[in-house]
């Protein structure tokens, strides 16, 4: 089912805790993590005198029943120190089912579509953002803030073949000269992310030059011309929304971080090879621009 929830943290570091929330729901059991919003600055809702929220919508795709998938949110807000002492009062993490496709519930521990969504603005702002559902607002003060991870307009680029394979056994599928050219020309003076394995790939196993270049890895402590990160939290606490942020591999680190991309720049060459990595689902993304060649073709795409 696709569903889509409504976060939201009034206490503590609350864009980081709605970051870490997000990454908590990506980790359970049966749940995809498909998109998520920006985030939003709001007044509370209900109890008017706390402080304001961070408010935030996330789409996922979950095979489990909307009773579980209630459960394993409840869980998440515990675990994020949520205590339920005063209906609508000040909490450091809150987590609602806002809407799932296609599923009307009325019980009594869960009411879909959420009882209130059609009357609050901070959880229809976000939500018409990536879902493209249309429904009217009331004038409430909702301000975009930094925070999210969607602020830095993550690019991907790679080049798969037709079936969207990226590699075998450790090494690139192609080495096409259009390609590499490409690739230099798009990152050349910006960032690159990419995991320890990818690495492996670059000449001489050395981060490229002329690049500002992060590396993913929990084993690797430092590599002359790179910065290090452990955790998807790491990532952004150091890259700036000033920068082009570029996403080059391998397939564990596109899969990680695809829900957090802006555009994707692929080339598809018009071959089926053996490969065990392969680039994610690219549903969510439209085609924007195109250019063919004799034997690949060149693809620009950004999120709908």
């Amino acid at each position: 089912m696709i569903c889509y929830l409504g976060l939201g943290a009034n206490l503590g570091e609350r864009e980081k805790t709605l970051r870490l929330a997000i990454e908590r729901i990506k980790k359970i059991r049966g749940v995809e993590l498909l998109r998520i919003s920006s985030f939003y600055e709001t007044a509370a809702w209900g109890v008017t005198n706390q402080p304001k929220f961070i408010n935030a919508a996330v789409k996922i795709s979950a095979t489990l029943e909307p009773l579980e998938l209630l459960d394993e949110l409840q869980r998440i807000e515990i675990e994020f120190g949520r205590v339920r002492l005063e209906h609508w009062g000040a909490r450091t993490m809150d987590i609602d089912i806002l809407l799932i496709d296609g599923v009307q519930i009325n019980s009594p521990r869960l009411t879909v579509p959420h009882k209130f969504l059609y009357e609050r603005d901070f959880a229809l702002v976000p939500l018409r953002e990536i879902s493209g559902i249309e429904a009217e607002l009331h004038g409430d003060e909702v301000k975009k803030v930094a925070g999210s991870p969607m602020d830095f307009a993550l690019k991907f680029v790679a080049c798969v073949d037709k079936n969207f394979g990226i590699g075998f056994e450790n090494q690139l599928l192609f080495k096409i000269s259009a390609d590499m050219k490409n690739f230099r020309a798009l990152t050349l003076n910006n960032t690159v992310i990419y995991g320890r394995k990818t690495l492996t790939t670059l000449p001489n196993s050395k981060p490229l030059s002329s690049r500002r270049n992060i590396i993913f890895s929990r084993t690797l402590d430092n590599i002359e011309g790179a910065e290090i990160v452990r955790e998807v939290e790491n990532l952004w606490q150091i890259l700036s929304e000033d920068e082009k942020n570029f996403v080059i591999g391998g397939g564990e680190i596109f899969s990680e971080l695809m829900p957090y991309a802006a555009e994707i720049y692929l080339t598809v060459v018009d071959a089926e090879k053996s490969a065990d990595s392969f680039f994610p689902c690219i549903d969510e993304f439209k085609l924007i621009s195109s250019e063919h060649f004799t034997d690949f073709d060149f693809h620009r795409y950004a999120k709908f």
